[in-house]
């Protein structure tokens, strides 16, 4: 396959990518940037116009960007740790934040690796990707909601052998009540088969009737 082939199609598939991509100089120049991210970036608020070939990635402010939406991610960012990275003291380094934009936040993973190069295995800049990764972040955060409305159970719960109600200080309740009100958790009611036979015999031969299960 010719030279030239082999680079256009590359340059396909990096701009056909669903994450957003960015080469950085050692000296923190912005040297490519693939469409994905652009696209991203302008669609949070950023000027078409802005000029990100050629800008030191470590001095742009939420101010260039013209958007306070921007704002998580100079909060959150660490530019000495992306420095460590090109100097080759951190292997990697990443981190989540939140793009605010028609009245919603998505969530974005930076992942910042060194730039190698095959030829002589020195770091030549970094990359970074931009992984959008809004619906894991829900699921993340609907978890968190439940862990928070939920209180660790202790090892030993006392419960009475006869009613089942369970002792809890200096009050009983029953088993349900006591696993709700600390577990994110909601139960409901059916009878099982062998309390159908002891509690309502005359019904019970419905259960031996092969067709019906148990």
């Amino acid at each position: 396959m010719p030279y030239d082939t082999i680079i256009t199609s590359w340059n396909n598939a990096v701009h056909s990518l669903n994450k957003g991509l960015m080469i950085i100089t050692p000296d923190g120049i912005i040297d490519k940037m693939n469409d994905p991210l652009i696209a991203m970036a302008e669609q949070y608020g950023v000027s078409p116009e802005f000029k990100w070939q050629g800008t030191s990635f470590f001095d742009i402010t939420s101010q260039q960007l013209g958007q306070a939406s921007f704002d998580h991610f100079f909060d959150v960012v660490d530019f000495p740790a992306i420095k460590d990275v090109i100097a080759g003291k951190l292997p990697e380094y990443s981190f989540e934040y939140a793009v605010s934009g028609n009245g919603q936040d998505i969530w974005v993973l930076c992942e910042v690796m060194p730039l190698l190069m095959s030829d002589d295995n020195l770091i030549h800049g970094a990359m970074l990707s931009f992984t959008d990764i809004t619906k894991f972040k829900h699921k993340e955060l609907l978890l968190e909601q439940a862990l928070a409305h939920s209180y660790p159970l202790p090892g030993h719960i006392p419960i009475c052998a006869v009613c089942k109600y369970v002792r809890h200080a200096e009050e009983w309740e029953p088993v349900e009540s006591y696993l709700e009100s600390r577990l994110p958790i909601e139960f409901t009611h059916d009878i099982c088969p062998d309390c159908i036979r002891r509690l309502y015999p005359k019904y019970s031969s419905i259960l031996d009737d092969p067709q019906i299960p148990d």
